[in-house]
């Protein structure tokens, strides 16, 4: 249930008249873990721009029942070129290098990382020995 907008973003404070009191499930966890994507049980034409879904800071939610959150992987993907060619890194969360050393920018998608994964194609053969493979 919402309880209310206070630590939302901007434009989801906006509409705060026409969101407080609605009910519905979290369907996503975003920006590592410190927002939620609420799917409100409404039909979209009662709602404020015919949004069903709504991005709402964990504060400003009261669950009836505790929501799980993800453990963080304990690797995420990075990527780098090398030679031309994209390679995907095994990379501890927060932090800019592989474990094989090489420099890799993260691959956020949507706020959240990657979890790394050793059967990507294009996965780094010297991150993949770290994992035995």
């Amino acid at each position: 249930m919402i309880v209310s907008t206070f630590h939302s973003h901007a434009f989801t404070r906006a509409h705060a008249s026409a969101l407080i009191g609605r009910e519905g499930v979290v369907v996503a966890v975003l920006r590592n873990g410190t927002t939620a994507l609420v799917k409100l049980d409404d039909d979209p034409d009662e709602l404020p721009g015919r949004a069903q879904c709504w991005p709402l800071r964990w504060d400003d939610l009261e669950l009836e029942e505790p929501a799980a959150k993800d453990r963080p992987p304990d690797y995420v993907t990075g990527w780098s070129k090398i030679h031309g060619s994209i390679v995907f890194h095994a990379v501890q969360p927060k932090t800019a290098m592989g474990v094989c050393f090489s420099s890799a920018e993260p691959l956020p998608v949507c706020g959240r990382s990657v979890p790394f994964s050793p059967k990507a194609s294009t996965a780094c053969p010297v991150c993949l020995r770290h994992f035995g493979l």
